[in-house]
C-alpha cells in the first residue's frame, strides 16, 4: 500500500537521501542533514499544533511504501509564507513609453521585485523516485496535499500557491541566475539557491538591486527562460493547471520559474472532495480507487486505495482502515482518483 503520513525524526536518514536524489534547484527540500532535521523538527511540532509562532506551520509528508517498507517519495505546506522572513518574486509587467513628436511608441517588459505572495500557504517539497512515476502515483502525491487544505481551511490563506523549478542547463546552471543575479551576490546558482534553502531570503534584499529591470537589457538566453519550467516539472504544471493553478506572471528571483496560484476553494480537489462516515469495513478489493483522508491532525494519514461509497457511509478494507488509524464510525474525506 502506499501511504503519506507525517515526516518524523526517524525518517530523516531516507529523507536526506530523497533530497540528494532531487538535486539542485529544489529550495524547499534541501540536501543538508541540519537544515532537513530542522524542517522535519518543524514539521512534528506543526501537526502537534505547537508551530515555532503563530500561522507559521509548515507540514511535511512521506510516501511510504509499506509493502517495501521505503520511502518513495515526498510533499507539503507552509500555511503562511512571508511573515517572520521575506518572500520575495519577480512580477512581470508591461509599460508603455512613447514620443508623440517622434512617433515612437514603445512596449517594454519589466521585471519589479515583489513581496505580494506574503501570507499565501504554499505547496512543494514535491519528489517522487523515478521508480514510482507510474499508475497515478505521482498525481495522488500532488493531489493529496488538497486533502488537507479542504480539510482543515482555518490553518491556511484563500491563495496558494506552487514555485515551479526553472530552466538550467545540463551543469546545473541557471541562464536568467548567470545574467542577472549573479553579478550581485557574486557566487554561482547552486551555492546561491543552497543559501536560500538553508538560511532564507534575506541576503536577496541585501544585495538585490530595487529598481526595475528592463527584460530587453538581459541576454537573449535569460529572457527566453523567463517564466518557462525545468523540464523535469513540467509533469508538476500539467497537474497543477487541472486543479486550476494559473501562472499571474511572477517568477521566481533565482531562475526564473513560473510561480502559480489559485484561490484554496476554488482548487478542484479541495472544492469536489467528500466527507461521509466509515460504515463498514470488509473487502472491497473491486470498488474504484479513491484518494482517502483521515480527519484528525495529529495522526493525518491519507491513501490512494479501493473505497465503496453505498450512500449511507463508505467502506473500506481493514488494510486502508488500519493504515489511515480508522475505525467503524470515523469521519473520511475521500475524492476519486
Amino acid at each position: 500500500m502506499l501511504l503519506v503520513r507525517p515526516v518524523t525524526i526517524a525518517d530523516h536518514k531516507e529523507m536526506l537521501a530523497l533530497a540528494r536524489e532531487a538535486g539542485i534547484g529544489m529550495t524547499s527540500l534541501p540536501p543538508d542533514p541540519e537544515v532537513l532535521e530542522q524542517k522535519i523538527a518543524r514539521s512534528v511540532a506543526s501537526f502537534a499544533g505547537k508551530p515555532e509562532a503563530a500561522k507559521e506551520e509548515s507540514f511535511l509528508f512521506v510516501l511510504e511504501d509499506t509493502g517495501a517498507k521505503k520511502l518513495a517519495g515526498t510533499c507539503g505546506l507552509v500555511a503562511h509564507v512571508g511573515l517572520s522572513r521575506p518572500f520575495y518574486s519577480y512580477k512581470l509587467s508591461t509599460i508603455v513609453q512613447a514620443s508623440p513628436g517622434l512617433k515612437v511608441y514603445s512596449h517594454q517588459r519589466v521585471l519589479h521585485m515583489v513581496n505580494d505572495y506574503t501570507g499565501a500557504t504554499e505547496i512543494g517539497s514535491l519528489f517522487l523516485l523515478p521508480a514510482y512515476r507510474r499508475d497515478g502515483i505521482g498525481k495522488f502525491l500532488s493531489r493529496c496535499r488538497y486533502l488537507m487544505l479542504a480539510e482543515f481551511p482555518q490553518l491556511f490563506s484563500d491563495v496558494v500557491i506552487s514555485e515551479i523549478r526553472g530552466v538550467q542547463d545540463m551543469g546545473g546552471q541557471s541562464p536568467f541566475y548567470k545574467n542577472l543575479a549573479q553579478h550581485f551576490f557574486q557566487m554561482d546558482f547552486k551555492r546561491a539557491d543552497f543559501v536560500n534553502a538553508t538560511q532564507g531570503g534575506q541576503f536577496i534584499s541585501d544585495l538585490m538591486p530595487k529598481y526595475p529591470i528592463y527584460v530587453n537589457l538581459l541576454d537573449a538566453r535569460a529572457q527566453a527562460v523567463i517564466g518557462e519550467a525545468h523540464e523535469a516539472s513540467k509533469p508538476a504544471v500539467q497537474m497543477l493547471e487541472a486543479e486550476g493553478f494559473r501562472h499571474q506572471g511572477y517568477i521566481d528571483v533565482f531562475d526564473a520559474g513560473p510561480t502559480l496560484q489559485a484561490g484554496r476553494a476554488d482548487i478542484r480537489t479541495v472544492r469536489e472532495s467528500r466527507r461521509d462516515s466509515l460504515s463498514a469495513i470488509k473487502d472491497v478489493k473491486d470498488a474504484p480507487l479513491y484518494m482517502i483522508a483521515s480527519t484528525a491532525l495529529p495522526q493525518y494519514r491519507m491513501a490512494l486505495a479501493p473505497l465503496e461509497d453505498n450512500g449511507t457511509g463508505v467502506a473500506l478494507s481493514q488494510e486502508t482502515a488500519a493504515a489511515l488509524q480508522l475505525k467503524k464510525g470515523d469521519t473520511v474525506r475521500y475524492i476519486q482518483a
